[in-house]
């Protein structure tokens, strides 16, 4: 082996990044982090985000780089992050075609059943409906699903039928975001009282109002409501327009909303994602 050749190899040895790191004393952590995979945590509101996101670091932090995807609540309330967590956003997250993994720690009865039934009208379902189709590992934790002992047995059985339905699409359920069991992901039928927590008596779960939309097609009736067609387009008369009334809207149509509106960020991403064109009103007139 000549002399050449040999100084090749070790010039590329040191050129390695995790080596660089030793070299300069950063140690092995940054090592470890450049070469994690990336993990998209799907987050719907819940009134504990304090003990939720601590919980998910420590499940998933040391294994994976996590990007929060905020629910347009999620976004008003805009939580502090733990160190090592990332927000995203909708053109970010939609724009990455490679997720290794999708977690939801706070899936509520509305996602569950949209998932389920391959409903994909906001940004968080379409997220997972691409995951989905991309055969991406997702994780899902039940406990913020809020039934309860008092819950009629036809409607939580509605639920266990759902998460039978996501376990053949391949999701791994776990019961709570503080243990490390979770449930064989597998295509058998599991009687519900050993596959899912949902059949079993558990504490109700605090869930804010806006989180379990039960009724996707009621959600739409009423968003069209306040709306008023014209020749013209949409003109939306709230006060604040978020991602799920965006997804309500037509695509390629025109919306018109009055000076004050307030718009979420969100909402703008979905509009342009939609091709829905968004119109300020002036008092004088329309622009």
């Amino acid at each position: 082996m000549n002399e050449e050749l040999i100084n090749q190899i070790v010039r590329r040895i040191l050129s390695e990044p995790s080596l660089q790191g030793l070299l300069q004393g950063k140690g092995g952590q940054e090592g470890n982090q450049t070469v994690r995979s990336e993990a998209l945590v799907l987050l719907n509101y819940v009134s504990d985000f304090p003990r939720v996101l601590t919980a998910v670091q420590r499940q998933w932090g040391a294994n994976y780089k996590l990007s929060i995807f905020p629910s347009d609540q999620v976004f008003t309330a805009k939580p502090v992050l733990p160190a090592g967590m990332t927000w995203t956003t909708v053109q970010d997250a939609l724009g990455k075609s490679d997720w290794q993994k999708l977690i939801l720690p706070t899936c509520s009865p509305n996602t569950l059943a949209k998932a389920a039934l391959g409903i994909r009208d906001n940004p968080i379902c379409e997220m997972i409906g691409r995951g989905i189709s991309k055969g991406c590992a997702i994780e899902l934790v039940t406990e913020y699903l809020g039934l309860t002992a008092e819950t009629p047995q036809a409607y939580r059985d509605l639920y266990e039928g759902y998460l039978k339905k996501v376990q053949t699409y391949g999701f791994i359920l776990r019961e709570t975001l503080e243990e490390d069991y979770t449930f064989a992901s597998d295509n058998r039928t599991v009687p519900a009282s050993q596959s899912t927590s949902v059949g079993r008596t558990v504490q109700q779960q605090i869930i804010h109002p806006e989180q379990t939309s039960w009724s996707c097609e009621q959600k739409q009736t009423a968003s069209y409501a306040e709306s008023i067609s014209t020749q013209r387009g949409i003109c939306f008369e709230k006060k604040f327009l978020g991602d799920k009334q965006a997804y309500s809207f037509p695509e390629d149509s025109k919306i018109f909303v009055k000076q004050g509106t307030v718009i979420s960020p969100l909402a703008r991403d979905t509009l342009k994602l939609r091709r829905i064109e968004l119109c300020i009103e002036k008092e004088a007139g329309r622009q």
